[in-house]
């Protein structure tokens, strides 16, 4: 499915529009949300004129990581992390640029696509989703879901459940006009974060032969949230604890 991007006008009409909400990632039954074609109508659009420091998050970290196919270096991929300025939560940002249209493999050419881009590291997390526009040019989300299940052709597979993954699938392609994501954003309840080996992957989906274009895959690191490091004062009560439970078991010791 196809998410063109804004007319000049539809941006004009909707200048003044409020932002949407993020929405949470089903963990049972139908787990895939799908966006729409008329952002108006799509769940997950966040909103013209949405970003992070807009609505009171603070840029917490930013990298930008060469993504290889094949060996060839065809994009960018730029992951941002946001912390919320009242609750101190973490906003999970990222955004994907392919340069190249075509790559070579021996005697063969291929086209470049992305398909999926898949975020892990969110076991155990509040996760909610939405995208926002950086420019007129964006390409919105397709559908996203808490699944490990990527897109195939001709039909795609069924989505099977995993807390750890949130799947964003997309339509990156420089030779169909739409070479660069919109931001697909992560909302969580996580207070801190890292820098992570295979937190991130991007898919192109086959061929229906198989071969052209082939499966492609590519890992890498990224930002991911991480538990929480309790702070001095709640190592000093956790011992104190341990103290009491000792001494009140020696105490019970004693008397028998």
């Amino acid at each position: 499915m196809k998410i063109k991007v804004l007319a000049l006008s539809l941006i004009a009409a909707f200048a003044s529009s409020s932002a949407l909400a993020f929405v949470a990632l089903p963990e049972s039954g139908q787990l895939r949300i799908t966006a729409q074609n008329d952002v108006t109508e799509d769940p997950l659009w966040l909103g013209f004129g949405w970003s992070p420091t807009s609505e009171g998050y603070t840029r917490a970290a930013a990298r930008v990581s060469s993504v290889l196919y094949d060996g060839i270096d065809v994009g960018n991929f730029y992951d941002y992390v946001f912390r919320s300025d009242s609750d101190n939560t973490l906003l999970f940002a990222s955004r994907f640029e392919l340069l190249v249209g075509e790559v070579e493999v021996g005697d063969l050419e291929y086209e470049v696509e992305i398909n999926d881009i898949f975020r892990r590291g969110f076991a155990g997390y509040d996760v909610s989703v939405g995208w926002y526009f950086q420019t007129g040019s964006d390409f919105g989300v397709s559908s996203v879901a808490h699944s490990n299940s990527p897109r195939t052709r001709p039909a795609n597979l069924a989505d099977v459940f995993d807390d750890n993954v949130v799947d964003f699938r997309t339509d990156i392609s420089v030779e169909e006009g739409n070479p660069t994501t919109a931001w697909y954003v992560i909302k969580t309840n996580a207070t801190q974060f890292d820098y992570l080996a295979n937190a991130v992957s991007i898919r192109q989906a086959p061929s229906v032969s198989g071969d052209d274009p082939p499966l492609r895959n590519a890992m890498f690191e990224g930002f991911a949230p991480i538990p929480a490091v309790p702070e001095p004062s709640e190592y000093a009560m956790f011992l104190a604890g341990l103290g009491m439970v000792g001494f009140v078991a020696r105490r019970r010791m004693n008397r028998i």
